[in-house]
Protein backbone atom coordinates (compact mmCIF):
# COMPACT_ATOMS: atom_id res chain seq x y z
CA UNK A 1 0.00 0.00 0.00
CA UNK A 2 2.63 2.42 0.89
CA UNK A 3 4.68 1.37 -2.18
CA UNK A 4 1.84 2.46 -4.13
CA UNK A 5 1.29 5.94 -2.64
CA UNK A 6 5.32 5.86 -3.33
CA UNK A 7 5.44 5.12 -6.64
CA UNK A 8 1.99 7.34 -7.52
CA UNK A 9 3.92 10.35 -5.93
CA UNK A 10 7.10 9.94 -7.52
CA UNK A 11 4.87 9.53 -10.87
CA UNK A 12 2.65 12.60 -10.14
CA UNK A 13 5.68 15.04 -9.51
CA UNK A 14 7.30 13.34 -13.01
CA UNK A 15 3.96 14.16 -14.83
CA UNK A 16 3.81 18.13 -13.05
CA UNK A 17 7.55 18.24 -14.46
CA UNK A 18 7.18 17.21 -17.78
CA UNK A 19 4.17 19.92 -18.25
CA UNK A 20 6.65 22.38 -17.01
CA UNK A 21 9.25 21.90 -19.37
CA UNK A 22 6.24 21.27 -22.08
CA UNK A 23 4.74 24.41 -21.32
CA UNK A 24 7.45 26.75 -20.87
CA UNK A 25 8.34 28.94 -23.50
CA UNK A 26 11.63 29.44 -24.81
CA UNK A 27 13.53 32.83 -24.09
CA UNK A 28 13.77 34.88 -26.62
CA UNK A 29 16.95 35.50 -28.29
CA UNK A 30 19.30 38.65 -26.00
CA UNK A 31 20.59 41.46 -27.77
CA UNK A 32 24.48 40.68 -27.52
CA UNK A 33 24.63 44.77 -27.38
CA UNK A 34 22.70 45.58 -24.93
CA UNK A 35 23.63 42.35 -22.87
CA UNK A 36 27.16 44.24 -23.14
CA UNK A 37 26.03 47.28 -21.81
CA UNK A 38 23.93 45.73 -18.79
CA UNK A 39 26.87 43.37 -17.42
CA UNK A 40 29.29 46.91 -17.70
CA UNK A 41 26.78 48.27 -15.68
CA UNK A 42 27.23 45.56 -13.32
CA UNK A 43 30.77 45.62 -13.10
CA UNK A 44 30.53 49.60 -12.35
CA UNK A 45 27.95 49.32 -9.67
CA UNK A 46 30.30 47.05 -7.67
CA UNK A 47 33.25 49.02 -8.35
CA UNK A 48 31.84 52.18 -7.41
CA UNK A 49 31.68 51.43 -3.53
CA UNK A 50 35.73 50.47 -4.40
CA UNK A 51 36.33 53.61 -5.68
CA UNK A 52 35.28 55.66 -2.43
CA UNK A 53 36.99 53.33 -0.44
CA UNK A 54 39.92 54.01 -2.57
CA UNK A 55 39.34 57.93 -2.49
CA UNK A 56 39.30 57.97 1.05
CA UNK A 57 42.67 55.34 1.66
CA UNK A 58 44.81 56.66 -1.68
CA UNK A 59 45.68 59.73 0.64
CA UNK A 60 47.33 57.08 3.30
CA UNK A 61 48.54 54.67 1.11
CA UNK A 62 52.34 54.18 -0.32
CA UNK A 63 53.47 54.95 -3.28
CA UNK A 64 53.70 51.29 -4.35
CA UNK A 65 50.22 50.67 -2.73
CA UNK A 66 49.03 53.83 -4.72
CA UNK A 67 50.30 52.90 -7.82
CA UNK A 68 48.94 48.75 -7.41
CA UNK A 69 45.73 50.13 -5.99
CA UNK A 70 45.28 52.51 -9.32
CA UNK A 71 46.49 48.97 -11.32
CA UNK A 72 44.18 46.90 -9.66
CA UNK A 73 41.39 49.29 -10.18
CA UNK A 74 41.93 49.69 -14.48
CA UNK A 75 42.14 46.18 -14.29
CA UNK A 76 38.95 45.61 -12.42
CA UNK A 77 36.85 48.28 -15.39
CA UNK A 78 38.49 46.36 -17.99
CA UNK A 79 37.20 43.31 -17.07
CA UNK A 80 33.74 44.94 -16.39
CA UNK A 81 33.84 46.29 -20.51
CA UNK A 82 35.03 42.82 -21.64
CA UNK A 83 32.17 41.38 -20.77
CA UNK A 84 33.89 39.49 -17.32
CA UNK A 85 31.91 41.34 -13.89
CA UNK A 86 32.87 38.15 -12.10
CA UNK A 87 36.19 39.11 -12.36
CA UNK A 88 35.42 42.76 -11.86
CA UNK A 89 33.46 42.72 -8.44
CA UNK A 90 36.32 40.18 -7.05
CA UNK A 91 38.45 42.70 -7.89
CA UNK A 92 36.34 45.31 -6.51
CA UNK A 93 35.93 42.92 -3.11
CA UNK A 94 39.69 42.87 -2.56
CA UNK A 95 40.22 46.52 -3.58
CA UNK A 96 37.45 47.91 -1.26
CA UNK A 97 38.88 45.50 1.70
CA UNK A 98 42.38 46.90 1.35
CA UNK A 99 41.15 50.14 1.31
CA UNK A 100 39.99 49.30 4.80
CA UNK A 101 43.03 47.92 5.92
CA UNK A 102 44.99 51.35 4.84
CA UNK A 103 42.28 53.48 6.78
CA UNK A 104 42.61 51.41 9.59
CA UNK A 105 46.49 51.71 9.33
CA UNK A 106 46.01 55.42 9.29
CA UNK A 107 43.98 55.62 12.32
CA UNK A 108 40.79 57.46 12.58
CA UNK A 109 40.27 60.65 13.26
CA UNK A 110 38.13 61.88 15.96
CA UNK A 111 34.68 62.64 15.53
CA UNK A 112 34.47 59.65 12.94
CA UNK A 113 32.48 57.60 15.12
CA UNK A 114 30.21 60.37 16.08
CA UNK A 115 28.79 59.67 12.24
CA UNK A 116 27.79 56.35 13.39
CA UNK A 117 25.35 57.89 16.09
Amino acid sequence: MEETRSVRRTLGIAALASAAVALSRPAAACEPDAMDAYLSAVCDGALAPARAALETALPHATEAERVALERALAAASTAGSTGDPVAGARIAATLARIAGRIEGRAGMPPGDLDALA
